[in-house]
């Protein structure tokens, strides 16, 4: 039977990690933050619909309403966007991995630019988004439930690639890996993602401001979920 560690566990290896190096913890997720921030906001400008970004995952009804209401351009800009986001994500396993990890915090946010497989990265987005978006369209529960049990695939993307690993898997098997690596964990997902609603509300009640701290704070405490999730799992690929 696995050991998980609890939501408590999870949370003070982060804050451990944390100490001492908020500066680089900030310098890490500040451009994914601000990113976050802009298109959350254009996207409340233009349009009064439930069409939000979503924290817990990266949400493929964000980027096509981008693309059908505002245009080419604003696709692309998009997959930049994710392309920084995923980067900085990443680098955030690295570190949770290993903490006494050396890198620069600013160029973290640019790694898959330069990876020949930032395409697959994409393709991978697309899909997931896509399964989940079809979901949803049969119920709102099942589209959640769903949305959870993929919320690792990218995670599983990276660590299947680190492992050299990547030539044995299509695009889908990451979505399948990450669904099996949940059987079993979707609650504790959820409940940990429902222990930073308070994190949030600061957040916004400080107009933003709170965030700057809050953000690395949950990315680090997901990465380390997933951490947590392999080290039970070690021969799930």
């Amino acid at each position: 039977m696995n050991t998980y560690r609890t939501r408590a566990e999870l949370k003070t290896e982060v804050k451990r990690l944390l100490q001492g190096n908020w500066k680089k913890a900030i310098a890490l997720y500040l451009i994914p933050l601000i990113l976050l921030l802009i298109t959350n906001g254009s996207s409340n400008s233009h349009s009064q619909s439930d069409v939000q970004y979503n924290l817990t995952n990266f949400d493929i009804s964000h980027i096509f309403w981008f693309a059908t209401s505002l245009g080419i351009i604003s696709f692309v800009l998009s997959i930049v966007f994710f392309l920084i986001n995923v980067s900085a994500t990443f680098r955030g396993l690295d570190w949770i991995e290993d903490p006494q990890l050396d890198f620069e915090p600013f160029k973290s946010n640019f790694t898959y630019f330069r990876s020949p497989d930032w395409w697959k990265l994409i393709f991978v987005y697309v899909l997931t988004s896509i399964f989940t978006f079809l979901w949803t369209l049969l119920l709102i529960i099942p589209g959640i439930i769903k949305g959870i049990a993929y919320s690792q695939t990218y995670f599983v993307y990276k660590d299947l690639n680190d492992r050299g690993l990547a030539d044995n898997y299509s695009l889908t098997d990451y979505i399948t890996k990450s669904r099996q690596l949940m059987v079993g964990n979707k609650g504790r997902y959820f409940v940990l993602q429902l222990s930073f609603i308070g994190w949030w509300i600061l957040g916004g009640i400080t107009f933003g401001i709170g965030l700057i701290w809050i953000y690395p704070y949950y990315k680090l405490t997901m990465a380390n979920f997933f951490h947590d999730l392999v080290e039970q799992n070690p021969n799930y690929a």
